[in-house]
């Protein structure tokens, strides 16, 4: 077995049913193996750490995805209520897919996320505080508005996300606009609440994700 193995190129690896917690790294065997000085019992550790995170990738309990796709991933869960989930932040590597085997679904969010990303229009814009996190996505296009309950909005989005306003504020815009040419600016609230702007003028009203 190659244990050449290139680390210093990679990224990030996540062990796929704890993503919502902090565990040590699939990599650490890999890592303890190099502390050994013989050279004949560190390649043996080697092959066994290698063995074990190839079985593990292959049967799906450990996913390798890069830095990127974690973030297309993210902005495209941004404003689910999803609980107990969270990206992890841990600096870390990655591997190459070493079995071949079928993408995550993070993974397909994220390349999901990606394909909208490059139709939306170029004003789109990601923003993140300093810890990383997203505080607000800036220039989302927009497919269709629709008036439920209330005269609420119900605002589909050209990246297939869907929002609806959940607060009472009178919002206008002009009729004559068709809503493919607008778009809406989302920003994180407090308590978990999000609030969207629409044209990127006037009032900002409150909204719920429901896909």
């Amino acid at each position: 077995m190659n244990t050449r193995l290139p680390i210093t190129a990679l990224a990030l690896i996540i062990s796929a049913p704890a993503l919502a917690q902090q565990v040590d790294s699939p990599l650490s065997p890999l890592f303890e193996c190099r502390q050994i000085p013989d050279d004949a019992q560190r390649l043996a550790c080697l092959d066994s750490a290698v063995d074990t995170l190839y079985q593990s990738e292959n049967s799906g309990e450990v996913v390798a995805v890069n830095r990127s796709e974690l973030e297309a991933a993210e902005e495209a869960t941004y404003g689910l209520n999803i609980p107990e989930f969270r990206l992890p932040r841990i600096p870390s590597v990655s591997l190459p897919s070493l079995s071949g085997g079928a993408s995550s679904d993070l993974a397909d969010a994220a390349d999901a996320s990606a394909e909208a990303a490059q139709e939306d229009d170029t004003s789109r814009r990601v923003v993140r505080n300093d810890d990383g996190d997203i505080t607000g996505i800036e220039g989302l296009a927009v497919q269709n508005i629709e008036r439920g309950p209330y005269d609420r909005m119900i605002i589909t989005l050209q990246n297939g996300q869907v929002w609806r306003q959940i607060d009472d504020t009178r919002v206008l815009y002009s009729r004559r606009q068709p809503f493919t040419e607008m778009s809406v600016a989302v920003r994180s609230a407090t308590l978990g609440s999000h609030m969207m702007q629409l044209n990127d003028r006037g009032r900002w009203f409150r909204v719920r994700r429901e896909q």
